[in-house]
């Protein structure tokens, strides 16, 4: 599925080619491939500046990958919803992407949850992975946020040969078995089990996303919400906070005018194949 159609791509050029600006975004575009499950549960936005939802004058792209589980609940509804979410936040006109991001992040879960109290117990055993990217065209930044196991990897062109080097991920994985987040899981009252080799919060084999409501508050301290109780994380009365957080890891870095840069938001589906330098060689 491309994206990047010509039409919406002249409509962006002339938005976004300006003296004004410190970067101009060439060319944009996305892919999908099913493999072997029914249903595809994952989902992609791509938003050029002329259709980004803010009143910021600065010219801003919007680009992000949504892989789902359990069902194409939430990263359906989180493809849609984001980046109005994040356009809308004070904090984003105000220059404090990350803080609007995290907010924007709480945000989706929370009309999640309501969808949960009100209409569907599917937002408790749906959920989605999140990487996004943030292009300030104008000033020449890029905002990087993550929850899970998608990714955002940045490599630079030499101008002569096109070859692409000083390729770099900008997102971290979110996983159980790492220290860190195994012991923020434990703190919160959770548990992390090794199931098939892999370690794993309830069925997740994933420590942050979006959804999933079965894994926090305050669905995790109800009674008999947990449609599978193999995926039982903890006893209710041990019950003290989120094991599965949507707190983002957050990156921002300057683009430099002279230099040009290919940016690639991928799912764990293509990193787990094919490692990040013959990704972008490719």
């Amino acid at each position: 599925m491309v994206v990047a159609h010509r039409a919406m791509r002249d409509q962006m050029f002339r938005k976004t080619m300006s003296t004004s600006d410190a970067i101009t975004l060439f060319d944009a575009g996305a892919g999908q491939s099913q493999g072997g499950r029914k249903y595809q549960e994952d989902r992609c936005a791509v938003i050029f500046p002329n259709q980004f939802p803010s009143n910021m004058k600065d010219n801003v792209a919007f680009f992000a990958i949504y892989d789902g589980h359990g069902s194409g609940l939430v990263s359906e509804h989180v493809h849609k919803s984001l980046h109005h979410l994040l356009g809308q936040r004070p904090e984003f006109e105000q220059d404090d992407w990350a803080a609007a991001i995290k907010a924007a992040l709480a945000e989706e879960d929370s009309i999640l949850l309501d969808r949960f109290e009100h209409e569907s117990a599917e937002p408790a055993i749906s959920g989605s992975t999140v990487a996004m990217c943030c292009l300030n065209l104008t000033k020449g930044e890029l905002m990087v946020s993550n929850l899970g196991d998608s990714h955002v990897i940045l490599a630079e062109r030499d101008r002569k040969t096109e070859h692409p080097y000083h390729i770099r991920r900008l997102t971290e994985a979110h996983k159980p078995s790492t220290p860190s987040e195994k012991t923020r899981i434990e703190q919160a009252g959770g548990v992390v089990n090794n199931r098939s080799g892999t370690e794993r919060l309830g069925s997740l084999n994933m420590s942050r996303a979006l959804g999933d409501l079965q894994y926090k508050n305050p669905v995790n301290t109800l009674e008999n919400s947990m449609p599978d109780p193999a995926s039982s994380a903890t006893s209710r009365s041990e019950s003290r906070g989120n094991f599965l957080s949507n707190d983002p890891y957050t990156s921002r870095r300057t683009l430099h005018t002279d230099r040009r840069y290919l940016l690639l938001v991928v799912s764990d589906g293509v990193t787990d194949r094919v490692d990040d330098t013959n990704l972008v060689q490719h």
